[in-house]
């Protein structure tokens, strides 16, 4: 039995809270990793956070720091895990432990190196693509029928490593088209707390400007 299944099973004496959308933005929090492709999940939240005001605390057990926010008379809960990436599960678990909250309310936001740089997809159930933040979800989760905003940050030239380019900073002709790239995903994170469908056709028919 998964994790999220258990919790909707406790006891009323629990004392559980209920949230309607569970937004969380993957990143590894070392200073060296600021603005990296790898990073650009919580980048999208904070710019998301910041933009609606949200107070931000960091939890007592120091592994994810979370706020509360409406919109539309929707209770959105956001979480920035304080672990590194590969242990994002971790964090997750911890947060959920008294949340009662539906995978299917659950949007994951991370970089996706499989999807062209600029592109955004939201999908739900899909494959960790090798993604070591997704995997740990997964594990620590025991589901994959959650949402994910996959924003593509690129496949790196045949020299470079791959694990190296996602912890490597965006280009300089880059930059701009990221600034457009935050903007537009926190406009789908808006949209899929009130619409999930819209959402998923909004991130589907995201366009870049020509990268020179």
């Amino acid at each position: 039995m998964s994790l999220l299944k258990k919790m909707l099973g406790k006891s009323p004496q629990m004392n559980l809270e209920s949230s309607n959308t569970l937004l969380v933005g993957l990143w590894n929090p070392h200073s060296k990793y600021s603005k990296t492709r790898h990073n650009i999940g919580a980048d999208i939240l904070e710019h998301f956070i910041v933009q609606n005001s949200v107070e931000i605390k960091l939890d007592k057990s120091g592994i994810f720091k979370t706020g509360t926010l409406i919109i539309n008379e929707n209770r959105v809960d956001v979480v920035i895990p304080m672990v590194s990436m590969n242990k994002s599960g971790e964090s997750l678990k911890a947060y959920l432990k008294y949340k009662e909250i539906s995978p299917e309310n659950i949007l994951i936001i991370h970089d996706d190196i499989d999807l062209a740089f600029g592109r955004l997809r939201l999908k739900k159930g899909s494959s960790h693509g090798g993604h070591n933040g997704i995997k740990s979800i997964n594990s620590h989760l025991g589901t994959i029928e959650y949402f994910r905003l996959k924003v593509g940050v690129g496949r790196p030239p045949k020299d470079i490593d791959p694990a190296a380019f996602v912890l490597s900073k965006f280009y300089n002709n880059e930059t701009e088209e990221v600034e457009f790239l935050i903007d537009d995903s926190i406009d789908i994170l808006k949209t899929f707390v009130i619409d999930k469908e819209a959402a998923i056709k909004e991130a589907s028919e995201r366009r870049i400007i020509d990268v020179v």
